[in-house]
């Protein structure tokens, strides 16, 4: 990633730039029907795409459907009365990317998530010693059928990568729901080994007491967005393309795309003419995976489980991902944020909140005990598998067709190019990611235009 950079403007000129009109008021409220590009979506990458343009001198408006900025980067304080991320919260990504210099920059409250270890339980007890060696021992297994096949080039699923004697281990069930359900959003037999091959490390992870979305909006501000607006119809059989929205047609020399595969896999946008064969496979090859968030809040009480510490527990091998896992009390909020994920996720959020809600507090009463039903303030379930702008949390490349995520970042006729976490390898799936690709796609289409 960073040597596709290298040549570009570097990351804290342009974000110099940024903070420089971040004060800037946004563009006339009528929207401008002829710039030099639409960008169609108001989250990481489509923010970026047009940062790097207007940068590099380009006439720019961005049309959104919701009614804010951020996509799924969102932070609101009103559900729990502390800054609550919906979507991302782990500014996560290489030694320093511009997020995390904004945040230092912006004087944030940052805290260091890499290797804040794990509170592992079997049933109402801690782990011992030796059940924590077992859980090293299937982790490291797991860990080393997934290289083996990275290595080789294998493009098969998490489940095919498995070595033998992985499923009778103890905790396998365990690892397996942290490394797929909770990682990447999908079980093991729909996990590719290459998207978690090709995953680069990320040595700077750090929470933000003020919430990841407060520093996408914060990036945002000035920018010539337009809520409340969606695209609805893309044609580029000219020259240029035509976007209509239904507050009328904008029409501009180039589109950058930024919504989620599971809009693009709904047609929730038409295209004329239909995107060719070859982009509409790479969008099939790229469903959405879930991962929601199931957040219970207490009165006070911390049930003797840390400040800022994942919490884990045993779950049957044969039903790995049917769990919820927990970060406990982050910066000493009265919240415990659990996870569900995979098609457990899918099954969760449509049997709806209180179903989820209930599930995740009936696990962590098997933990601390039937207490933590009268200490239970109340809950929340995040809401990105029925909402119609996402349709999923994130794009997980199907077992066989990692090279999807590299054709879905293939521009169209030169005219529509395309950018967010499902294209960001080696960083898909990550906010970060969501914006480098903006970077890159706002320069080539500056290169483009001249």
């Amino acid at each position: 990633m960073q040597s596709r950079h290298a040549n570009a403007l570097s990351r804290r000129s342009v974000l110099a730039s940024m903070l420089a009109t971040a004060a800037l008021p946004v563009w006339a409220q009528s929207i401008p029907t002829n710039p030099d590009v639409v960008v169609i979506g108001a989250g990481s990458a489509g923010l970026s795409a047009a940062r790097t343009l207007i940068a590099e001198g380009k006439s720019v408006v961005i049309v959104e459907a919701a009614d804010r900025i951020g996509g799924r980067a969102y932070t609101e304080s009103e559900t729990f009365g502390v800054p609550f991320d919906h979507g991302a919260f782990n500014v996560m990504g290489p030694s320093s990317f511009p997020y995390l210099e904004m945040a230092q920059q912006w004087g944030f409250d940052l805290y260091r998530m890499n290797g804040i270890g794990e509170d592992v339980y079997v049933g109402n007890r801690r782990a011992t010693a030796d059940e924590l060696g077992q859980y090293d021992v299937a982790w490291s297994t797991m860990r080393s059928g997934f290289s083996k096949a990275g290595r080789e080039g294998l493009d098969i699923s998490a489940a095919d990568a498995m070595p033998d004697g992985f499923g009778d281990m103890m905790f396998a069930g365990l690892s397996e729901t942290w490394l797929g359900s909770m990682d990447y959003g999908v079980d093991f037999d729909s996990l590719s080994v290459q998207d978690w091959w090709q995953f680069a490390d990320t040595p700077s992870s750090y929470m933000v007491r003020e919430g990841y979305g407060t520093i996408v909006k914060r990036m945002g501000e000035g920018l010539p967005v337009f809520v409340n607006t969606p695209a609805t119809h893309v044609d580029w059989s000219g020259d240029g393309v035509a976007v209509e929205t239904p507050e009328g047609t904008i029409r501009a020399k180039a589109c950058v795309i930024t919504v989620s595969t599971g809009v693009l896999a709904a047609g929730s946008i038409r295209f004329t003419p239909e995107l060719p064969d070859w982009k509409q496979q790479a969008i099939g090859n790229l469903p959405m995976g879930l991962l929601a968030k199931v957040t219970l809040q207490f009165d006070g009480e911390r049930f003797g489980l840390a400040q800022n510490k994942w919490l884990s527990y045993w779950v049957p091998n044969d039903t790995p991902a049917e769990a919820c896992y927990f970060l406990t009390w982050p910066f000493g909020f009265d919240i415990m944020i659990g996870w569900v994920g995979g098609k457990f996720g899918w099954e969760l959020s449509a049997a709806g909140r209180d179903a989820a809600v209930d599930f995740a507090l009936g696990e962590v009463a098997k933990i601390v005990g039937e207490d933590a039903r009268s200490l239970f303030v109340k809950g929340h379930l995040t809401g990105w598998a029925e909402n119609p702008l996402t349709l999923g949390a994130y794009a997980a490349a199907l077992p066989g067709h990692f090279n999807a995520r590299a054709e879905l970042a293939r521009p169209v006729g030169d005219r529509l190019f395309f950018a967010g976490e499902a294209v960001a390898t080696p960083y898909m799936t990550l906010c970060s990611g969501a914006y480098m690709t903006g970077e890159e796609v706002g320069r080539s289409v500056s290169r483009l235009l001249g």
